[in-house]
């Protein structure tokens, strides 16, 4: 915030005084004794008649020297020119009217304010900016400054980040320039993959990225112990596991949706579900768990379940599932949005938190 200021300057007010015959008074200027009138000036000063006719009073202090300093239009005497304020971009001093930046403790003289170049951030004139990325900064402000993750510009105006992670934040530019991410959702960057089926993945998601299905087996093996023991989810049909690229779910979905993760697809008593190769780790806890979940339901539940329920249960399956292997926060975003599955998710987990997940279960089997 930036405040106009003025210099007060001193008026010299002329104050003829009479000396008496007793008193000794010497001007402060030429050091004589004055006899007569004199003239008083401020802190108990006197001139006589001919050195306050002859020489100036400084514009700040009022007092009269033989010789002064001139600054733009006024007349300054040292002591006063010492103290004056300086413009911290030229080092000019500052009388009349400047600018105060008193939140950064700057003041700058009107030319240096209009002319001087300016930090893209705070929008203060600056004697030196700092570069970061494609923007210039002041010394305050480029300490402070968040940088895109993705291309390391200082952000400047809005940004977005992605699955709540506000350590990566990123700029309009590189959102609107870059695919999405198919894991996170946040912008490939320079460092992204396209994978075969059209996809791309960010740097970091490519580095945990699954796409041996052999790695993906535990991670199988582990889900399906967790709905047995731990949600007592017991499926009686084989299930066939495989992985696929995007293109055979969005077919075998028949375009049901084109951000399809995982499938469950039943024909007659063959179980199969199919998984997106390329995923993270929480990403296929999640998808495992949803699809194997459809399974389950094919075998316990009413073909009438409204797609809410239907989803919503599946979800909540694997919001379970994906708190017990850690990934709380990444639960968390699955309540987000207004989609079935978001909404069918906080309908069970209302449900749950009245009754249990014994709630949860007879409500999804009663439909």
């Amino acid at each position: 915030m930036k405040f106009a200021c003025n210099i007060i300057l001193m008026i010299c007010i002329v104050s003829f005084i009479a000396v008496p015959v007793s008193a000794s008074v010497k001007c402060d200027v030429c050091k004589k004794d004055i006899k007569g009138k004199y003239v008083a000036g401020p802190d108990n000063t006197a001139y006589c008649r001919e050195c306050y006719t002859r020489y100036s009073a400084c514009s700040v202090c009022g007092k009269i020297y033989k010789s002064l300093i001139n600054v733009d239009d006024y007349k300054v005497c040292g002591g006063c020119y010492v103290d004056l304020e300086k413009c911290d971009i030229c080092g000019k001093v500052l009388m009349g009217s400047y600018v105060m930046y008193p939140d950064i403790g700057i003041n700058v003289c009107g030319d240096c304010d209009k002319n001087s170049p300016r930090c893209e951030a705070c929008n203060r004139p600056c004697k030196k900016l700092n570069r970061i990325g494609n923007a210039m900064l002041c010394n305050s402000c480029a300490p402070k400054a968040d940088r895109c993750y993705s291309c390391g510009d200082a952000l400047l105006e809005n940004y977005k980040y992605f699955e709540s992670d506000k350590s990566k934040k990123y700029c309009l530019r590189c959102i609107s320039n870059y695919e999405s991410c198919a894991d996170c959702g946040a912008p490939s960057g320079p460092g992204g993959l396209k994978l075969d089926d059209g996809r791309y993945l960010c740097s970091d998601c490519r580095r945990e990225a699954i796409f041996n299905p052999s790695l993906i087996t535990p991670i199988k093996l582990d889900v399906i112990e967790f709905l047995s023991n731990g949600l007592d989810m017991d499926i009686e049909h084989k299930i066939n596991y495989s992985v696929q690229d995007k293109k055979f779910l969005e077919k075998k979905s028949k375009g049901l949706s084109e951000d399809i993760n995982g499938l469950f697809y039943r024909k007659d008593n063959d179980y199969n579900v199919y998984v997106l190769y390329g995923l993270r780790k929480k990403d296929l806890i999640w998808v495992l768990a949803h699809e194997t979940t459809h399974a389950w339901q094919a075998e316990n539940c009413s073909e009438r379940l409204t797609e809410e329920d239907r989803e919503g249960f599946a979800q909540w399956v694997a919001y379970r599932t994906a708190q017990n292997f850690g990934y709380r926060e990444y639960a968390e975003n699955m309540r987000g949005g207004e989609s079935v599955y978001s909404s069918g998710l906080n309908r069970m987990i209302d449900l749950e938190k009245t009754g249990g997940s014994k709630a949860v279960f007879d409500y999804i089997k009663a439909k």
